[in-house]
């Protein structure tokens, strides 16, 4: 009997390690599949790919993106979850450090993913495309700037509670508030091709810099705190009074 239950209980285990195998190998194989699909649109728009010409890089057949995807718009919006990914699981909030140097470190996180060339090629795509394909420039929204928004607003509550931002402004507010200051002016120089790739760098870091020192300038607990000198007052008396202290001298 005890033999019977090992057998069953194996065959399970190797059942269960089989199905897990074959969910991360399809799991794999989509993700090539999102991959490959987005390097394409990104250098040829939207309506220039076809199924086709994704098949002939990814291999497989029409089957194959069908039964991943159901058509070429679900993978276009698989591709736009993936890219806004790419961005926001890079973002880095690691409590670590001074409040300057995590809002610092956090931005730059943010604002050198966004602002790379495939990112920027990226926003220009879903721009060009929202009219005929709403779906995916709210898809993007969610996915993007919504999650931008969580995680800044999260890692503000959280310092609100730890006592080093002020806790009388909405978290999410000023997320969006530092949002808007890192890549507001930014992103519009990049889609429009007014920036210099020369100057990506030196950019992002003074954007940086500047976005970070303004916003802990406004919401730092003790932002902006000078000690004034202590004034010393010095009573003087006066010589009238002085000299009636004086002990008198008998003649």
């Amino acid at each position: 009997m005890n033999s019977l239950r090992k057998s069953a209980a194996q065959a399970a285990t190797d059942s269960n390690g089989a199905a897990a195998g074959m969910r991360k190998s399809t799991a794999k194989k989509r993700e090539t599949i999102v991959r490959s699909a987005a390097k394409l649109f990104l250098e040829r728009g939207y309506d220039s790919v076809s199924i086709n010409e994704i098949i002939s890089v990814v291999g497989g057949s029409k089957e194959t993106i069908y039964s991943n995807f159901g058509n070429k718009a679900k993978l276009f919006e698989a591709v736009v979850q993936q890219l806004c990914s790419d961005v926001t699981i890079n973002i880095d909030t690691r409590p670590v450090g001074t409040l300057e140097g995590q809002a610092t470190r956090m931005a730059r996180s943010f604002v050198s993913m966004v602002l790379s060339p495939r990112i920027i090629s990226f926003h220009r795509l879903v721009t060009s495309i929202g009219r005929e394909f709403p779906e995916a420039g709210r898809l993007f929204y969610r996915t993007g700037p919504e999650t931008v928004y969580r995680i800044f607003s999260e890692w503000i509550a959280l310092q609100q509670q730890n006592g080093q931002i002020r806790a009388d402004k909405d978290p999410r507010q000023l997320a969006i508030l530092l949002h808007d200051m890192l890549i507001g002016e930014q992103i519009l120089s990049w889609l429009t091709s007014a920036a210099s790739e020369r100057d990506r760098a030196k950019r992002i870091n003074q954007t940086v810099e500047l976005a970070v020192s303004v916003f802990l300038t406004g919401c730092a607990i003790d932002a902006g705190s000078k000690r004034s000198p202590k004034t010393v007052t010095t009573s003087r008396a006066s010589p009238r009074r002085a000299k009636a202290s004086q002990p008198k001298t008998n003649r």
